[in-house]
């Protein structure tokens, strides 16, 4: 996979053969992840150990695309992931229904609770919170479907995320979706595949 940039992007002191293209906009360098990386970091690459990712995968409950494992590996604590928007570590990847479960449990029950007393529950008609409360959590794909979370944005209002689906159908370059209301409920597909979004991460936010 390969990202184009414009020539006025790149350290012209660089190592890389980069491949040269021109366009109607004049020449753009074609670069993969590794070699964007290497021009952003200042320092070695750092990454997590096979310990680490492994204990992710136990507590979602699936193995990560290899892709994405070899990131995690090499590059996965360069200072470039945690300058901004935020790739989340191991120990923070979690599933969107586990993230569900947290805010029903600190966020919402007691309201839940008050209103059911109450019988006040049509005040939360509209509230998909309310919705897969009231459901068995075998239920909650008939409103959501289950997201594996990776990256979150600097203000945390919308995260990336992987379809656990695809996962556990062994895609090695998934597509990538985004939360778009400021909750675990709602995600649209943002990018194709894994390695897309990888490039969109250091280009496109």
């Amino acid at each position: 996979m390969i990202v184009i940039l414009h020539a006025t992007c790149y350290n012209q002191n660089s190592c890389f053969e980069y491949q040269v293209e021109n366009t109607k906009k004049g020449k753009v360098i074609m670069m993969e992840v590794r070699e964007l990386l290497d021009l952003y970091s200042k320092e070695e690459h750092s990454g997590f150990l096979e310990e680490e990712i492994s204990q992710a995968e136990k507590y979602i409950g699936v193995a990560l695309p290899q892709i994405y494992r070899d990131f995690l590996k090499n590059y996965g604590k360069d200072k470039i992931n945690s300058s901004c928007h935020r790739l989340l570590v191991p120990e923070e990847i979690s599933t969107s229904y586990q993230a569900i479960e947290e805010e029903l449990e600190y966020d919402w029950k007691e309201d839940f609770e008050e209103a059911v007393e109450e019988g006040t529950q049509e005040d939360y008609k509209d509230n998909e919170y309310f919705a897969l409360w009231q459901l068995p959590k075998e239920e909650w794909h008939t409103i959501t479907e289950n997201y594996v979370l990776l990256w979150v944005e600097n203000q945390g209002i919308w995260y990336a995320a992987y379809l656990l689906r695809d996962l556990k159908e062994g895609k090695e370059n998934p597509p990538i979706y985004v939360s778009t209301n400021d909750d675990f409920i709602t995600f649209e597909k943002c990018k194709d595949t894994l390695e897309e979004f990888l490039l969109a991460m250091y280009t496109e936010w």
